[in-house]
């Protein structure tokens, strides 16, 4: 008996959905890096080729798929073609590098992450990729728990704080408040879903995860996350307003992309400035002495570099292992640092102005196509509130880097959903949150 092509559909998007799963998870890197730890520790040989290819081997499919998907001139749309020229731009900075020769494979997986998150966009809706988000997440958050439950090996670091799988708390921390953002809204929709046959039981599984999740994140003593997911709740909360007022019909799609986007644009900066411009004293109220954990160093030493060679820059992940970078006046002050612990000082130092002003022009002109999605799409919040976060993440970590699930997720936030996304509002819908 044949099955009706409409089920076979939802069969294969059913098996899409757990590829992606398995994507995003192993780009939490943890995974990987814990299934090679014995081979690194036992072995003379390098393993990061190994690393890359696992990533590498994941990734291939989404990208062939979403090659057979996108039509040409749909690839090149105007956000999509800024994408592709700062990538390009980033391929071509490895060249005045005496490391072409590694840093090009940096620039590669740069790519291959941000087009798999244009495939996340163009595959799923907003609802799915939150749930697909929210599994991945506990995936590594749960592996990670009973790791250290069972004291395996580099689960704590020496001051006590937990790592899990992830072999430092900075990595482990976004992925355990993603997985506590991500519960956070699939809560709303189960408080909201009055009829559910398993209302009780999923509002009892939440809770439980996100008293779990809670208890991880604080065991990390990391503050990475803790600003971005603050200005994630911000952010929904904002454009939920937006979505109501546009639902009512008090906002025209004219004024949300004339006035509406650059308003909250400008504003969101300028909090953000005010917000690291008063961090230290801040943070001394609650009796700690630096917000940053000691990466102000780092940050001089990067920012000076990019002064030396502001146009260009030194090539993508290059700088630091250049020794013309190294040995200038400072030096010793970020002896065993590799990267920036600065996304867009990354950026600068790899790619100078040019890809600096390619990567705002093309976050900013994103989020310009794409506001008009977000307050008509279901869970159009998430797009600009996940972009957030990895947004203001990125001020602490470099992730702006391949084989990066936030990377991706930011790429897919940031790229339009298909016009004919299931999920849109109807006409006649009540404002919601």
């Amino acid at each position: 008996m044949m099955l009706p092509n409409r089920t076979i559909s939802q069969m294969r998007h059913y098996v899409e959905g757990c590829y992606a799963v398995v994507v995003i998870m192993v780009l939490t890197q943890g995974p990987v890096l814990k299934i090679w730890r014995t081979a690194e520790l036992y072995t003379s040989v390098p393993i990061t080729p190994t690393h890359q290819m696992t990533y590498l081997l994941i990734q291939i499919p989404a990208l062939l798929v979403l090659a057979n998907r996108v039509s040409l001139p749909q690839k090149l749309n105007k956000p999509t073609s800024v994408l592709s020229l700062f990538l390009f731009w980033l391929l071509l900075s490895t060249f005045w590098t005496h490391l072409s020769r590694y840093t090009v494979i940096d620039a590669t997986t740069l790519a291959i992450t941000a087009f798999v998150g244009v495939y996340f966009a163009k595959s799923f809706s907003n609802r799915e990729m939150i749930i697909i988000t929210c599994i991945a997440m506990h995936i590594g958050i749960l592996i990670s728990y009973l790791g250290i439950k069972r004291n395996w090996s580099e689960s704590i670091d020496p001051n006590g704080n937990w790592m899990g799988i992830y072999f430092n708390r900075n990595s482990l921390a976004p992925v355990v408040m993603v997985g506590m953002l991500t519960l956070l809204i699939l809560a709303l929709e189960v408080v909201r879903n009055q009829s559910g046959s398993y209302r009780f039981a999923s509002i009892a599984l939440i809770a439980d995860l996100l008293i779990l999740d809670s208890h991880i994140f604080v065991k990390t003593g990391s503050l990475t996350s803790l600003l971005a997911a603050v200005w994630f709740v911000a952010i929904w909360c904002i454009w939920t307003f937006v979505r109501n007022q546009k639902l009512l019909k008090r906002i025209s799609s004219r004024n949300l992309q004339k006035f509406v986007y650059p308003i909250w644009l400008a504003a969101s900066i300028f909090v953000c400035w005010i917000g690291f411009s008063f961090a230290q004293p801040m943070m001394k109220l609650f009796g700690k002495n630096d917000f940053f954990s000691g990466r102000g160093a780092i940050w001089h030493f990067n920012w000076t570099g990019f002064l030396e060679r502001p146009l260009i820059g030194w090539g993508w992940m290059a700088a630091w292992s250049t020794p013309e970078f190294l040995k200038r006046d400072l030096w010793w002050t970020v002896v065993g640092a590799q990267w920036s612990h600065n996304g867009y000082l990354e950026i600068l130092l790899g790619g100078g102005v040019v890809a600096g002003l390619l990567f705002v022009l093309y976050v900013t002109w994103s989020g310009y196509m794409k506001v008009e999605q977000v307050c008509e799409l279901k869970y159009g919040q998430w797009s600009f509130s996940m972009a957030a976060f990895v947004l203001v993440s990125a001020t602490q970590e470099s992730f702006f880097v391949g084989n990066h699930f936030l990377w991706a997720l930011l790429i897919a936030c940031l790229t339009n959903n298909p016009t004919s996304d299931r999920h849109h509002l109807p006409t006649n819908a009540q404002p919601n949150i």
